[in-house]
Formats: structure tokens, C-alpha cells, sequence
């Protein structure tokens, strides 16, 4: 959640001048080289280029121009052979019309599962991953506990979260201090996981009446033992449920639907919204010359900004030069 606030509050405060860059490369699940140009400041830059792109791709700077003038600078370095048109906008400027395409897409969204403590039929995990959390909590003993134990979460500071974090994301990792953990922890529960004595894994978790937030994960190990992640998530939402919960929050997601991150948290049934922040967005003009940046953009099932709304974003089968927006559980 603070993760999530923090890059909104950066990108929210970017005036930074925008980079042209040109990028060349395979087609993510085609064997066409296609071009793209992008405008923006970066932030997002290798998330949407290892989306269009099957490898890292040649990248080439073409210059630097104003933000508010970012949509004019791409026209004028666009000529036939250019697929794809992308803009990165802040969130101030994104609201400021001038959108490049149809494609408008939030740089990250909402994932909550939201209960309803009064129905008549209650909460209950898909099959497949109920019958699997089961069978690693026999194979490893694995035990949930809470802490409120402010020595406990110093602990799971040093020991889980930041080598977990540094280890997985290496030069890319991104860790808060010890004084905004503690400021963060202080209102925060502990969940442990065990695997019988051992403790391996925890996560905070943020009560707030009848909700609860996931918060920062950790692990005495990279990558976690075999199912903690899943066991610490199930356990977690369970006792959620058992103690009347409406909402439960698994913080933000890339904007797609399969993406592996956001698949993860469906399978608990966490539906996507947008973020309560102002949100950068990202801007696609695709060219419809060719049939594959057209199965490019289905097989990615962008979730789009429409009004208010999040929809996926796919190909008109009746008018295949078209994007059409279908609700997310029609993709």
C-alpha cells in the first residue's frame, strides 16, 4: 500500500522534461521486428517495452521535449515503418486531454476482494487452490501466528523483508528506511509463517475497521520455500473471513489480465479497480497494418481507463481496424 502511494505521490510531483526514445524489436509472441516510439519520463518504460517486445529491444534516444508537448514531438518523428506510439503522462497532465489513441491505460491498479460477512453462503477458495495449500501445509507443518511484538517486527525488518527485497530485485529494489518501517509496523499486525518451529516468511497486515490491507512481504529465503507465499495468503484471508471482514486488499497490479502478478490475486477472487490516487497513464497508438500487432494487443488484455471504469481492451472482430472495451469478466 505505501509502496503504491509512494510512487503515485512521484510520479504525481514528475514535471521532469520527456524522453523520445525509439524502439526496435521482436513482437512479444511474434516472429515480426516492429518499431514503437515513446514520449515520457521513463518511469514506466520498461514495463510497456518487455510487454510489446519477446526480448529487450535496441533502444535509441531521439531527444528530449516538454511534457505538454509530447503528443506533437511523436508525430513529427513518426513516419510509415512506426507500429506502435506510446506516451507516458503524469497524472495531472493525463487529465488534461490530448490523449495520442483509444488505448489508455492506468500505470498500475487496485486489486480487493470484497466479502459479504451476511450471506447466506460464505467465502470459499477455488478448488485446485484450496486442495494445494492443504497439501504443502501437511507436507511443511506450516502455522500461522501474529505479532504485535515491536522486537518481532525489527526482526522481520533485518532478517525477511529487506534481504528479500534486495535479493529479488537486486539493483532494481526499492526498500523504506528503518524509520518510515517503524512508523508503517507500529499500526501494523505481524503475520508469521512457520513451518513447524521455523519461522520462514511474514507480511504486515493493516486492520481498518471492517478491512484489511496487505502490506509489505518478507522472506528468510529468495525464492520463498515451496508454497509459503500461497499458505501465508490463504491463512491469511481465512482468518479475515472467519473475523467478519468486507474487504480485504492485495495492494496494486500491473494493468493487465494476465498478468502473472494480477492472475495470482484473481485466483483469490480480487477484482481490479482503479487507484483512489491520481494515476499516470499510459497511451498507445497502435498501427492496424499488420495482423499480428492486432493479436499483440488481444493477447495482452490491457485493463483500459473508460470513464470511471476499467475495461479490457481487444480488437473489433467486426471492424478489425477498431479497439472495443468488454467488461473484465467477458475477456
Amino acid at each position: 500500500m505505501f509502496d503504491s502511494l509512494r510512487r503515485h505521490l512521484h510520479a504525481l510531483a514528475s514535471i521532469a522534461p520527456a524522453q523520445l526514445v525509439e524502439l526496435t524489436g521482436p513482437l512479444r509472441g511474434h516472429p515480426e521486428h516492429i518499431k514503437a516510439l515513446y514520449a515520457g519520463n521513463g518511469a514506466n518504460l520498461d514495463y510497456v517495452a518487455s510487454s510489446l517486445f519477446a526480448q529487450p529491444p535496441q533502444r535509441r534516444v531521439l531527444g528530449s521535449v516538454s511534457i505538454a508537448f509530447m503528443a506533437d514531438a511523436l508525430k513529427r518523428h513518426t513516419s510509415a515503418d512506426v507500429d506502435v506510439q506510446i506516451v507516458e503522462r503524469p497524472p495531472l497532465w493525463a487529465h488534461l486531454g490530448g490523449a495520442i489513441g483509444e488505448i489508455q491505460i492506468p500505470a498500475w491498479v487496485r486489486q480487493e476482494l470484497r466479502l459479504d460477512p451476511a450471506a447466506a453462503t460464505r467465502w470459499t477458495l477455488g478448488r485446485h487452490l484450496e486442495r494445494e495449500a492443504q497439501r504443502q501445509i501437511r507436507r511443511h507443518a506450516y502455522r500461522l501466528e501474529l505479532s504485535d511484538a515491536p522486537a518481532v517486527k525489527q526482526t522481520f525488518f533485518e532478517s525477511f523483508y529487506l534481504p528479500y527485497i534486495q535479493s529479488r530485485h537486486r539493483t532494481g529494489a526499492i526498500t523504506v528506511s528503518r524509520e518510515m518501517f517503524d512508523a508503517v509496523a507500529s499500526t501494523a499486525t505481524l503475520a508469521q509463517l512457520f513451518s513447524s518451529d521455523r519461522w520462514i516468511a511474514g507480511m504486515l497486515l493493516h486492520w481498518r475497521r471492517d478491512t484489511l490491507k496487505f502490506g509489505w512481504f518478507g522472506s528468510a529465503q529468495t525464492p520463498p520455500p515451496s508454497g509459503a507465499s500461497e499458505v501465508l495468503d490463504v491463512l491469511c484471508v481465512k482468518m479475515a473471513v472467519e473475523r467478519g471482514v468486507s474487504r480485504i486488499g492485495f495492494g496494486s497490479s500491473r494493468p493487465s489480465v494476465v498478468d502473472g502478478v494480477a492472475r495470482y490475486k484473481r485466483k483469490f477472487g480480487a477484482d481490479f479497480s482503479l487507484p483512489r490516487y491520481p494515476q499516470t497513464m499510459i497511451e498507445f497508438a497502435i498501427s492496424y497494418r499488420s495482423q499480428p500487432v492486432r493479436e499483440w494487443l488481444c493477447e495482452q488484455q490491457f485493463l483500459c481507463k473508460v470513464g470511471n471504469t476499467l475495461r479490457v481492451a481487444g480488437v473489433s472482430k467486426s471492424e478489425p481496424h477498431h479497439v472495443e472495451f468488454v467488461p473484465v469478466h467477458d475477456a
